[in-house]
């Protein structure tokens, strides 16, 4: 069994093949040699520690710390530690060790092994910090490849703290040698095993977190860049999604030299599957039909029947349930044309604070009746009225993400006076005010039309 001399240094060689590094963490410089000698004839290759000073915050928790500073009470203990191949944590320079009330000075630093298999930690001496040691060090050790296990028999409530600090099982001094042996190799693999599988799951999240973030990406291209301009109003939108990407969608574009067109979609629930729906649904939507050099604008509940057809026909293995509303503009007219398909109703906002759902007909979802129908509601805007559309998940405005459509309501009328993107930006501030902290429960989309002055033709 190959065994080190002298201090043992970071360039020191690689324990031979088949050969388990123990790294002994105790403060006894005799116990290191008695252990030796009982696992002589097993593989397993000791190494020591005193565990005078907890492992540096910042040490990479896949590998042993190297380097950890000498106790300076502990200068005959070095000397014998140093003959028997005792290697010692070291803190970083400058950094002091207080034991018995006295602080002293970091000084002589040892290096260690460069790595470990195992780590037995010495809770058998008599020492009162001792406890507070192995409670450290195993949750500084907990999420590395290496086992910890205890040297000892302690009670059951310090055997509760420590498996929960991260201590894998505990070791009597009088242990049998090929027993340990074997222990020690089964635990050593089983971690590696679960590091490197933890390594590939890392590795497969922040692979996953890159693909998300480029499908965000793509998903924010297909949003309209800016706002199409209207003689007699201005629109402003906002979409904060509850994950990387949304299962809400909105548009906002001109259709001819009169009308626009907009609306606001939600597939039920959120994230990938969901924001597939909305690319569905923004190459699906038709909004006008051209034969020739003529064109007819349709209407908002022939849209919606057409899309509901084309949903159905697509015949995906989920049912995909869609709440949407969508209008027309007229800035000629300053009038406004929408239909629902199972969307919350457009709120309209006077210029004296006053709110005015839009309600009935709301109709029926999309993608589940096949011979669904949809109706048109038609209302003439007045200059310095606000059309505000918006997902279910702005109404998640209370505390703990719940849902309340009075308190959005109060939201908006307490913000009525202020620019149009800052009254959006006030009913997103209050979603993400109700999440105490967490994510946010839904994705959450704001659009809103300002009528503002401007000629009307006749």
């Amino acid at each position: 069994m190959a065994t080190s001399s002298g201090s043992a240094t970071a360039d020191s060689p690689a324990a031979p093949a088949g050969v388990l590094r123990l790294l002994l963490v105790t403060s006894r410089p005799d116990l290191a040699g008695r252990l030796r000698r009982r696992l002589a004839e097993t593989p397993v290759q000791v190494h020591a520690a005193d565990p005078g000073l907890p492992v540096p915050r910042g040490v990479p928790p896949a590998f042993v710390p190297r380097t950890m500073a000498d106790r300076p009470d502990a200068s005959r203990a070095a000397a014998a530690d140093d003959a028997a191949g005792v290697a010692r944590p070291a803190c970083p320079a400058g950094s002091a060790v207080r034991r018995g009330g006295q602080a002293a000075p970091a000084t002589r630093q040892v290096a260690l092994p460069a790595e470990a298999d195992a780590v037995l930690i010495d809770l058998a001496e008599a020492d009162a910090a001792a406890m507070d040691r192995a409670l450290g060090l195993a949750r500084r050790l907990s999420e590395s490849p290496v086992p910890v296990l205890v040297l000892g028999v302690p009670s059951r409530t310090e055997r509760l703290a420590l498996y929960e600090a991260g201590a894998l099982g505990f070791v009597r001094a009088d242990a049998d040698p090929a027993e340990l042996s074997a222990r020690l190799r089964s635990l050593s693999g089983t971690q590696r095993r679960a590091a490197r599988a933890v390594k590939r799951l890392r590795d497969h999240s922040r692979h996953l977190d890159e693909q998300l973030r480029l499908a965000q990406r793509l998903q924010r291209d297909f949003l309209p860049r800016r706002m199409p301009g209207t003689a007699t109003g201005r629109f402003a939108a906002r979409l904060e999604p509850a994950a990387w990407v949304a299962g809400d969608f909105y548009d906002i574009f001109r259709l001819d030299e009169q009308h626009v067109g907009f609306y606001v979609a939600d597939a039920v629930g959120h994230g990938i599957p969901a924001a597939l729906l909305t690319v569905f649904v923004k190459k699906s939507l038709q909004t006008k039909h051209i034969r020739g050099k003529h064109y007819r604008l349709i209407p908002p509940e022939e849209t919606l029947r057409l899309l509901n057809r084309d949903l159905l026909s697509a015949e995906l293995q989920e049912t995909p349930f869609i709440t949407l509303v969508y209008g027309l503009y007229n800035e000629t007219t300053r009038e406004v044309v929408y239909a629902r398909a199972g969307h919350p109703a457009p709120l309209l906002l006077g210029p004296e604070a006053g709110l005015e759902p839009l309600g009935r007909p709301d109709g029926p979802l999309l993608g589940i009746f096949p011979d669904a129908e949809f109706e048109a509601c038609r209302r003439r805007l007045e200059p310095g009225q606000r059309l505000l559309l918006y997902s279910d998940g702005a109404e998640r405005v209370a505390p703990g993400r719940r849902s309340d459509p009075r308190r959005l309501r109060e939201v908006i009328q307490t913000a009525a006076l202020l620019p149009v993107e800052a009254l959006l930006e006030a009913v997103l501030d209050a979603v993400r005010g109700a999440t105490e902290g967490r994510r946010l429960a839904d994705d959450v989309t704001l659009v809103a039309l300002e009528v503002t002055g401007g000629e009307e033709e006749t």
